[in-house]
């Protein structure tokens, strides 16, 4: 009954849980501990559900959502393996992030699938000469340096997808290069009514402005092949325009007039001037002179009377 009541509960906290989140993402968890799902947990906060359980109540679940919305399919469909699912309101490119930053790196083993490319750096290494037989097994170059073997060039050692072999865990041994890691992979994101692969949160913003750009010049070279006005054709062509204006002046030996040129030689203008000449206000000038001519008839007066008077 106990169980009963469990499955019961997880089936309604899972119904609950897609109706409520316009954004899930499906998680491989091969290798993962249950140390580091709790640490993933408190990575994502509030804002974030992390949950782990069966794949068939999952997928039972998940029926009863794609008969409401059937872009849901895409997730019963990568719901195999070892999976959990993340219910959230963030950006995808937040989660990823999240995880990236809790993930635990791991040494490569035989027969394990490489979950990326492994490139060793050409340098020094500690290994001493004895060991470059097993460089040239690998086809890898080498020489001789301060007692020590250095690798010539960088080798791509193990390819994305890849099975990886003896001697090339041997050798990442060796070196003691750590090349891969334990963490919450990234399957599919659904993303208010759409599904997308993880590759898509591969994009940066630099690559996003880059391509737009690339578009915007292909799709101006059409308008402009075609005579489509935009706002860029029409200013090219005005740009046109005028190159051609001037050098058919040139050719006909045509002289535009300067600005100031033509502003002098306004008729407007001209006709303003005569209606409304510069006149000065005689008032204005013929008080100054009475009033200077009342001075000079003051100081004569003055000096007309003497001290003996």
């Amino acid at each position: 009954m106990a169980n009963l009541n469990q499955k019961s509960l997880y089936f309604e906290k899972l119904a609950f849980l897609f109706s409520k989140y316009p954004k899930i993402i499906i998680v491989q968890a091969d290798n993962v501990g249950s140390n580091q799902i709790q640490k993933c947990r408190k990575a994502l906060q509030k804002s974030s559900i992390l949950i782990m359980g069966k794949n068939s109540i999952i997928k039972k679940v998940l029926k009863k959502q794609i008969e409401k919305n059937p872009n849901m399919q895409d997730l019963y469909d990568f719901t195999t393996g070892n999976v959990g699912l993340i219910f959230t309101k963030n950006d995808p490119f937040e989660i990823k992030k999240i995880l990236k930053e809790n993930r635990i790196p791991a040494p490569a083993k035989v027969g394990q699938i490489a979950q990326n490319e492994v490139i060793i750096p050409a340098g020094p290494t500690e290994l001493p000469p004895d060991g470059t037989s097993f460089f040239q097994a690998l086809n890898i170059p080498t020489k001789i340096q301060k007692g020590q073997i250095e690798i010539q060039d960088p080798i791509k050692l193990i390819e994305k997808g890849k099975v990886v072999g003896n001697s090339e865990a041997a050798l990442l041994k060796k070196l003691n290069i750590v090349p891969f890691s334990f963490e919450l992979q990234i399957k599919l994101v659904f993303d208010t009514d759409v599904c997308y692969k993880p590759t898509v949160l591969e994009i940066t913003k630099e690559q996003l402005t880059e391509s737009s750009l690339a578009i915007f010049s292909k799709l101006n070279l059409v308008a402009y092949s075609i005579s489509y006005p935009t706002r860029f054709t029409i200013k090219n062509t005005i740009k046109k325009i005028s190159t051609n204006l001037t050098l058919i002046s040139h050719v006909i030996g045509y002289k535009p007039p300067k600005k100031n040129d033509y502003d002098d030689k306004n008729p407007i203008l001209e006709k303003n001037k005569e209606e409304f000449p510069k006149n000065e206000p005689e008032n204005d000038i013929q008080e100054p002179k009475n009033n200077k001519e009342e001075n000079e008839e003051n100081s004569e007066e003055d000096f007309g009377l003497g001290l003996f008077d």
